[in-house]
C-alpha cells in the first residue's frame, strides 16, 4: 500500500494514500475520516505493508529510541543536508521508508545537535555549542531532581533549609522562576493548599500566628521592620517659647507616640484661650529627604493586638513626642471660648512655637473615668480638672454644631474593644493569654479629645483650601469616604472641610499635610508658591493613592489579627470536651457577634424571623487559626433575649 509521511505542528504523521490529485492527496491517518494533504508538504512517500497509521508511528518511536545521536552527528556533513541522505549514512544505503522517517524524527527532536534549515533540511550544530547545551541540560535535570526532593520533603511535613532561607522571597513571589518557589508551588498543588499554608505544613512557620504575621511583613515590609534614620537636626531655640502655656495630653497607657496636647488659659469672667498643640516633626524634614521617603514608604504606624510597627523609629519619635516634662516644638491652633455667648468661638489663630508639656494624662486609669456630671461641675479631684471642664464645655458646643450641620445626632452606641495580650516574649509567639474588654464609645474624655482634634483638622483644612495649597483632604458623600487633593464637605462628620493633621508621628497623611501647613502659616497668601508640594503635581496623586492602599491593607491586617486573637480567646476557654457555650448577638441576617468579644461568625441555620439585636445561645468548637474560622451551632439551652 502507498503511504506518505508529512509534518504537522512539528510532528511526523503517517497516512495511507486513498486518492491522488494534481496538487493534493486524500489520505487516511489515525482517524476514520479522510484528510487532505498538499503534495508539496509530503516528506516521504512509498509502499508499506498494509498497517494502521498508528502502528507505523509506534514502530518509528521504538526505532527512534535506539538512535545514537552522537554517531548521527559524526555521520552528518558540515554543510546543509537532506535527512534522507543521513538516513542512508546511518542505516545503510538500503534504508527503509520507516528508517528514513525515523531519521527525520531524530533530527527534528534534537535541536541541541541539529538546526532545521527548511523542509527536510538540517545543519549540524558546532561541537562547542553542543557541549554547552548538554551541560545546561544536565544542570537543569539536576535542578529538577533537587526540586523533586524538596517537594517530597514538604509534602511529608519537612522544610528543607533552602526553602526556609528563601521563605520570605517566596511569599513575595520575588522570583517565580526560582526552583525554591517552583518546589513550594508543586508541594502546595499536591497538598491542595495555598503557598503560605504549604509552608506552614512543612514547618517553615512556627504556628498560624507566625504565618499570618510573616505573610503580611513579606509584602509590606520587605526590608524588615527595623529602620535606621539620621537623627533630626533642628535648632528649636529659634522658635518662640509660649511661657503662658502648660500643656497636657490625653492618651491611653500604651501610647508612646504622643502627637497632641491641650492648654487652657483663663482670660477672665467665662472666657478662655484654648490651645490644641500638635507635634511638629515636619520642621526637621524636607520633601524627599531620607526621612520623608521612609515615612512615605510606610505611610502609617501599623497596630495589631500586642504589637505595633512604627512609621518612624522610636529614637526619632522621641525628639518630637509631647512627653511629660519636656519642651517641644509644635503647631498650635488657638481659639477663644466665651461660655456665655451664642457664638462661642472667636479669635482663631495658628502658630509654630515651643511649649512646655506639663503632664501626660491616661484616660484608661481609674481616676480618669469621668462622667459628664463630673465634667459639668461635680468632682474636682482629678488631674487638670479645671481645664478639662472648659474643654468639655467647648466639646459639647462643637458636637452640637456638627449635629446641626449633619441634621442628626452622632451615633455612639457602638462598643470599642481593647485587646490585652500578656506577652512574655518579644516578638509575640501567638500563644500568649489574651483578655478582651469592652469599652463604650464616646465617653466624655473620648469626646473631649475627638471634638478638639476634629476642630483643628477642620480649621487647618479650611486654611489650606482658602490659600489654594494642595493637601490630602478627607471627604465624604453618598459615594462614601475618600482622600482628595481638594477640600469638600464631610457629611458624616458634619463639617465643610476636613483633613488629617493631628497625628503626624504615626500617619503619613498628617505628616504630608503638616509640611503644607507650615508653609501656609509662615507665608500666608504666597504659600502656594513656597509649599513643598505644588498644585496639580502628579506626585501628590501618587502619594495619595499609595496612602489609601497602604492604609486599607493595614486595616485589613489589623482586623485579621484581631480575629486571630478572638479565636485564641475562644480556644483558651474551651472545656474538656473542646466546647464553649456562650452567647451571641444577631447583627445581621445569618451573622452573629459574640457578646463578650468582637468575633463575627456566619450562622446559616439562624431562622430569618429572629430580630436584629437578639441574644442567642451558641456552642463553639473546632477553632481553625489558619483559616480564621470556628464551628458554631445554636444552643437552645439558652433563652433568647433582646439586647438593649
Amino acid at each position: 500500500m502507498d503511504y506518505i509521511f508529512y509534518e504537522q505542528s512539528g510532528k511526523l504523521l503517517a497516512a495511507q494514500v486513498m486518492e491522488h490529485k494534481e496538487h493534493h492527496l486524500h489520505v487516511k491517518g489515525t482517524g476514520s475520516s479522510l484528510q487532505k494533504v498538499k503534495v508539496k508538504d509530503v516528506l516521504l512517500q512509498g509502499a508499506l505493508p498494509l498497517s494502521p497509521a498508528a502502528s507505523i508511528t509506534a514502530q518509528i518511536e521504538v526505532l527512534h529510541g535506539d538512535v545514537d545521536l552522537n554517531l548521527v552527528w559524526e555521520c552528518a556533513p558540515d554543510e546543509v543536508f537532506d535527512f534522507t541522505f543521513l538516513a542512508r549514512e546511518y542505516f545503510g544505503e538500503t534504508a527503509s521508508l520507516i528508517e528514513q522517517a525515523t531519521m527525520w524524527q531524530a533530527l527534528q527532536s534534537a535541536p541541541i545537535y541539529f538546526a532545521k534549515k527548511g523542509k527536510g533540511q538540517f545543519l549540524k550544530q558546532p561541537l562547542e555549542q553542543i557541549q554547552v547545551a548538554l551541560a545546561a541540560v544536565a544542570k537543569k535535570e539536576e535542578r529538577l531532581k533537587q526540586q523533586s526532593v524538596w517537594v517530597e520533603a514538604m509534602v511529608a511535613g519537612q522544610c528543607p533549609a533552602e526553602i526556609l532561607t528563601a521563605r520570605d522571597a517566596i511569599l513575595r513571589k520575588q522570583n517565580a522562576n526560582d526552583m525554591t518557589y517552583k518546589a513550594v508551588q508543586q508541594a502546595a498543588d499536591q497538598l491542595n493548599l495555598s503557598i503560605p499554608q504549604a509552608l506552614l505544613h512543612a514547618g517553615a512557620f512556627k504556628n498560624a500566628f507566625d504565618l499570618h504575621r510573616s505573610v503580611f511583613l513579606a509584602e509590606h515590609y520587605p526590608q524588615g521592620v527595623v529602620a535606621n534614620l539620621p537623627m533630626p537636626h533642628l535648632n528649636v531655640d529659634d522658635l518662640p517659647l509660649n511661657e503662658a502655656v502648660e500643656a497636657f495630653s490625653i492618651d491611653d497607657s500604651f501610647t508612646t507616640e504622643i502627637d497632641d496636647a491641650f492648654s487652657v488659659v483663663h482670660l477672665g469672667e467665662q472666657k478662655y484661650r484654648i490651645g490644641v498643640h500638635i507635634a511638629a516633626p515636619s520642621l526637621a524634614v524636607s520633601r524627599d529627604d531620607s526621612t520623608d521617603k521612609h515615612a512615605a514608604s510606610r505611610m502609617s504606624t501599623m497596630y495589631t493586638p500586642g504589637e505595633k510597627i512604627t512609621m518612624l523609629p522610636d529614637d526619632w519619635v522621641a525628639c518630637f513626642s509631647l512627653d511629660e516634662g519636656t519642651v517641644k516644638p509644635v503647631v498650635s491652633i488657638y481659639v477663644t471660648l466665651d461660655a456665655t455667648a451664642e457664638q462661642a468661638f472667636s479669635a482663631i489663630e495658628s502658630k509654630v512655637e515651643r511649649i512646655k508639656v506639663a503632664a501626660n494624662l491616661r484616660h484608661d486609669v481609674p481616676q480618669m473615668q469621668l462622667s459628664s456630671d463630673d465634667l459639668s461641675g461635680g468632682r474636682i479631684d482629678f488631674p487638670h480638672a479645671a481645664e478639662l471642664k472648659v474643654l468639655w464645655q467647648g466639646a459639647q458646643r462643637l458636637s452640637a454644631g456638627r449635629d446641626a450641620m449633619r441634621g442628626r445626632p452622632e451615633n455612639n452606641n457602638r462598643a470599642d474593644f481593647s485587646f490585652l495580650v500578656n506577652a512574655h516574649e518579644v516578638p509575640l509567639t501567638g500563644d500568649e493569654p489574651v483578655e478582651i474588654t469592652q469599652r463604650p464609645r464616646g465617653s466624655p474624655v473620648d469626646k473631649i479629645v475627638s471634638e478638639w482634634m476634629i476642630f483643628a483638622n477642620v480649621q487647618w483644612a479650611t486654611l489650606l483650601s482658602e490659600l489654594k495649597v494642595p493637601a490630602l483632604f478627607r471627604t465624604q458623600s453618598n459615594m462614601g469616604a475618600r482622600t482628595s487633593t481638594h477640600a469638600q464637605a464631610h457629611f458624616a462628620m458634619g463639617v465643610p472641610a476636613y483633613m488629617w493633621s493631628t497625628s503626624p508621628l504615626r500617619r503619613y497623611a498628617d505628616w504630608f499635610n503638616q509640611m503644607q501647613l507650615l508653609a501656609a502659616i509662615e507665608h500666608g497668601v504666597t504659600a502656594p508658591m513656597s509649599a513643598p508640594f505644588k498644585a496639580r503635581e502628579m506626585d501628590i496623586l501618587t502619594r495619595m493613592s499609595t496612602f489609601d492602599e497602604k492604609y486599607k491593607a493595614y486595616g485589613e491586617q489589623q482586623n485579621k489579627m484581631e480575629k486571630y486573637w478572638c479565636l485564641k480567646w475562644v480556644a483558651q476557654r474551651l472545656d474538656a470536651n473542646d466546647f464553649l457555650d456562650t452567647q451571641a448577638i444577631v447583627v445581621k441576617e445569618g451573622v452573629l457577634r459574640l457578646k463578650e468579644i468582637p468575633l463575627y461568625i456566619p450562622c446559616p441555620t439562624l431562622p430569618t424571623e429572629v430580630p436584629m439585636q437578639t441574644m442567642v445561645g451558641v456552642r463553639l468548637s473546632k477553632v481553625d487559626e489558619v483559616n480564621l474560622s470556628v464551628d458554631l451551632t445554636l444552643n437552645h439551652h439558652f433563652t433568647s433575649e433582646q439586647v438593649d
